[in-house]
């Protein structure tokens, strides 16, 4: 499959001699769907923030993808120019910094910042260790994903910070 575009864990791309109506495969793990390119009917399952990625990509770039359809359908390669946009999509954590107890103070790539209280979202096997607040003070920025990862592994998605900084407290 030609790939189109890819973001964080979702591959997209378009088959060569595929049948009508124009449409495109994503693939986020074990998930796979298919769209139609002009009516964003879905076919297939996707967990909802992969889904409501996909979908507001679709919305940026849709006239890059009929032409990429007929393209293809066309047996030539695609453009891999699909990717404009996807970054604004997902936040970005640029800045962090230590605050008090378990709050970071977050900056964001779009001038979005807050303070972020995660005392209440230490739970499960991986947080667990982050009640340690000396384990929890060693948060770094992962530099792909643009989000607060620890040593052990764990992080959280930089949308659900991005929300989370920007209610009050």
């Amino acid at each position: 499959m030609p790939e189109i575009s890819r973001f964080p864990g979702i591959v997209i791309g378009i088959f060569p001699r595929e049948h009508p109506p124009p449409h495109f495969h994503a693939v986020y793990g074990d998930y796979q769907i298919t769209v139609e390119i002009k009516t964003g009917i879905i076919k297939g399952n996707f967990p909802k923030r992969a889904l409501r990625h996909v979908l507001e990509w679709l919305d940026l770039h849709q006239d890059e993808l009929l032409s990429n359809w007929h393209t293809i359908q066309k047996g030539y390669l695609p453009k891999k120019n699909c990717t404009i946009g996807v970054k604004n999509m997902i936040p970005q954590v640029i800045e962090a910094t230590y605050a008090h107890d378990y709050v970071i103070h977050l900056i964001f790539a779009d001038g979005t910042e807050g303070d972020v209280d995660l005392a209440q979202e230490l739970y499960g096997k991986l947080f667990e260790p982050l009640k340690n607040i000396e384990t929890f003070k060693q948060f770094i920025i992962h530099l792909d994903f643009h989000t607060l990862c620890w040593p052990n592994g764990a992080d959280f998605a930089p949308e659900f910070l991005y929300e989370k900084s920007r209610i009050p407290a």
